[in-house]
């Protein structure tokens, strides 16, 4: 089970990404849009030709809207807040673990997203090496524990 919940970290973490990016785009121009029209009118001294003139202007959102956008992101940053817990959860979890190597494995595996081979490179072992240990530790672990219970 913890090795599922290991795998989820990079998906957990690529969707806080993409709901804080939501977050973003909901907050762009807060409840002001800025609008651009064009008028006809005339000059302001004789000989009073007519002219189009381009006006620019803020158009403020209607309070129906603002709440409606408020409540949106209030889901979105709880959602946002759960999905952090998770992470933490897990980045605790790693840190617990007693064998430096196991927790080095661990983090760059599933915290920084590496392949087997770039793990290896960056301990200075072979990928088959770094996957045995990964195995042996994972194996070392009763079938239903889960990371989120682990204090």
């Amino acid at each position: 089970m913890i090795k599922e919940e290991l795998s989820q970290i990079i998906k957990l973490k690529k969707e806080i990404n993409q709901l804080r990016q939501k977050l973003q785009e909901l907050n762009y121009g807060d409840n002001d849009n800025i609008v651009t029209d064009k008028v006809r009118g005339s000059m302001s001294q004789f000989p009073y030709l007519p002219r189009s003139f381009t006006i620019t202007g803020r158009e403020e959102m209607s309070e129906e809207c603002l709440q409606e956008r408020n409540e949106v992101a209030i889901k979105i940053r709880t959602k946002t807040q759960k999905l952090m817990e998770k992470v933490n959860k897990a980045f605790e979890y790693i840190e617990n673990i007693e064998d430096s190597t196991i927790r080095q494995i661990l983090t760059y595996r599933y915290i920084d997203g590496l392949t087997w081979e770039q793990t290896g490179e960056c301990m200075s072992y072979s990928w088959e090496t770094v996957r045995k240990k990964h195995d042996k530790f994972i194996k070392s672990i009763p079938a239903n524990t889960s990371i989120y219970d682990v204090k």
